[in-house]
């Protein structure tokens, strides 16, 4: 069996890392080649692209770089047709993989959408779009198999790789002097949240202040002086969250993570003006972070655009957060006790074989 994988953004070939270790484990001969990230080729891809190294966000941003995109559409073509897959398997970034999918099923492959487009939060009019491309959906949050049911269509929760990764690890030390700081993988969330972070670190001598910074963002790290209270990892989140008293997030996967570990938070998100007005008008959600989804409550503080300061940050830093840590354990018990290998390889496979 040959798989062919498109993961665009560092969140997503983290998760697509967790499916393939799971394909390859119960299938060891299987072949995996494709467009991901440093995680999926530690898994064993044969990466023709590194995908995640760039990631592209926002409506301006992606304007402005679609020639590139263009060109890259162009290119991911050609290796699917040079590896004569028996499955591709299409990981988030759907606005360049809804094109490529569609494409695809015209060729006669066999496609798979993992982690498919939110559009149960926004533009829903690419339902149809998934759908018409998709042979097998596969779902890593617990609603969204329910949410495609009551349209009529089959999609299945295969539970999340990390919620598998996490299990049974709870990391919330409340007698720590440890901070969390997670500013995203994109350069332009980094640019805008950094200087917040550093400042407040500065104004919190006596804390201890831990910063990832995602493989794909060292070549456009800002080039800022560090504070002496912290301290830069390069390491994933799971390998730096022991004892911790409390994270600021970037909006995306990395909120889940930190409930799934435990950690109280605060979800945090500056974007581009005109990006982050045209998202409003679309989104039809009432929460924009993952553990808020989940429980359908605001169990973590959401702040946008200029919320996002120093003053209002350093209010947090005051705060027990029990209830918090409630709805922690709450979220792990609304993710099952799925797993990849079962719910997802063996439907994949099936699929191949059909």
């Amino acid at each position: 069996m040959k798989v062919f994988w498109i993961a665009g953004e560092p969140s997503g070939d983290v998760q697509a890392a967790a499916l393939l270790s799971a394909f390859k484990l119960r299938y060891p001969e299987s072949q995996h080649v494709g467009w991901g990230g440093d995680a999926m080729k530690l898994e064993g891809l044969e990466r023709t692209y590194n995908f995640p190294a760039n990631p592209i966000m926002g409506f301006v941003e992606v304007l402005l770089k679609a020639g590139a995109i263009r060109d890259q559409f162009a290119s991911v073509k050609k290796d699917i047709g040079a590896a004569h897959p028996d499955l591709i398997v299409f990981v988030d970034f759907a606005g360049f993989n809804l094109r490529i999918a569609s494409w695809a099923k015209e060729q006669g492959y066999k496609t798979t959408y993992f982690i498919p487009p939110k559009i149960w939060a926004w533009k829903e009019s690419r339902f149809n779009k998934l759908i018409t491309s998709s042979d097998l959906i596969l779902c890593i949050l617990p609603f969204e198999q329910q949410w495609y049911a009551e349209r009529g269509r089959q999609a299945y929760y295969v539970g999340n790789p990390l919620s598998e990764k996490y299990e049974s690890r709870q990391e919330y030390d409340a007698n720590s002097r440890k901070i969390l700081l997670l500013p995203g993988s994109r350069s332009q969330e980094i640019s805008r949240l950094l200087p917040i972070f550093y400042e407040l670190a500065e104004g919190h001598p006596k804390l201890e202040f831990v910063v990832v910074r995602a493989p794909s963002a060292v070549g456009f790290w800002p080039e800022l002086a560090t504070p002496e209270n912290v301290r830069v990892e390069d390491k994933p989140i799971g390998a730096v969250a022991e004892g911790i008293k409390f994270a600021f997030t970037c909006s995306g996967t990395a909120s889940l993570e930190i409930s799934l570990l435990g950690i109280p938070q605060a979800v945090v998100y500056r974007a581009n003006p005109l990006s982050l007005a045209i998202a409003r008008s679309l989104v039809r959600v009432k929460y924009f972070s993952l553990p808020n989804l989940i429980l359908d409550k605001e169990a973590v503080p959401e702040l946008l655009q200029n919320q996002v300061n120093v003053e209002t940050l350093g209010e947090f830093l005051q705060e027990t957060h029990e209830g918090q840590i409630k709805d922690c354990k709450r979220l792990i018990d609304c993710m099952g006790s799925q797993k990849l290998e079962h719910a997802g390889v063996t439907r994949m496979v099936k699929l191949i074989a059909s």
